[in-house]
């Protein structure tokens, strides 16, 4: 007998999207938390920030942030998570939102979630990156 994936018989996947952002600093780290947190309130209070972790390792910085939120839709919690790091004068934002989705079909909410995150660092200075050497320039 041929066992097939749970999620190939009709399971919950995980979808996710990412997205990689950079700035040049305009606020300290420790700032930018209340920012976001401040500005992702601002657009949808169902919006939950489950932890927060924050650690200096030499020169570098580094703070993850994970968002939740129930999507009626599909029935399910998306996450949204962002991860600042910081070397210097550059901070570079990655943009992860991954959720569940209604049997084969996405739904789109992790993609409405992703872009919550990614208007939130736009509206703090911080650019989509096109490609990876545009990070540290």
């Amino acid at each position: 007998m041929i066992k097939l994936p749970y999620s190939v018989i009709g399971g919950y996947d995980m979808l996710s999207n990412k997205t990689t952002m950079y700035s040049e600093k305009k606020y300290e780290i420790e700032e930018l938390k209340g920012l976001i947190k401040t500005h992702i309130l601002k657009i949808d209070d169902d919006i939950k920030c489950k932890e927060d972790v924050y650690h200096v390792l030499g020169d570098g910085k580094t703070l993850l942030m994970i968002f939740e939120k129930w999507y009626m839709r599909t029935g399910s919690y998306t996450s949204l998570v962002i991860l600042l790091s910081e070397y210097h004068d550059v901070q570079c934002a990655d943009v992860v939102a991954t959720g569940g989705k209604e049997g084969f079909f996405s739904l789109g909410s992790e993609s409405d979630f992703e872009n919550i995150g990614i208007e939130v660092l736009q509206d703090l200075g911080f650019k989509i990156s096109v490609n990876k050497n545009e990070i540290g320039r």
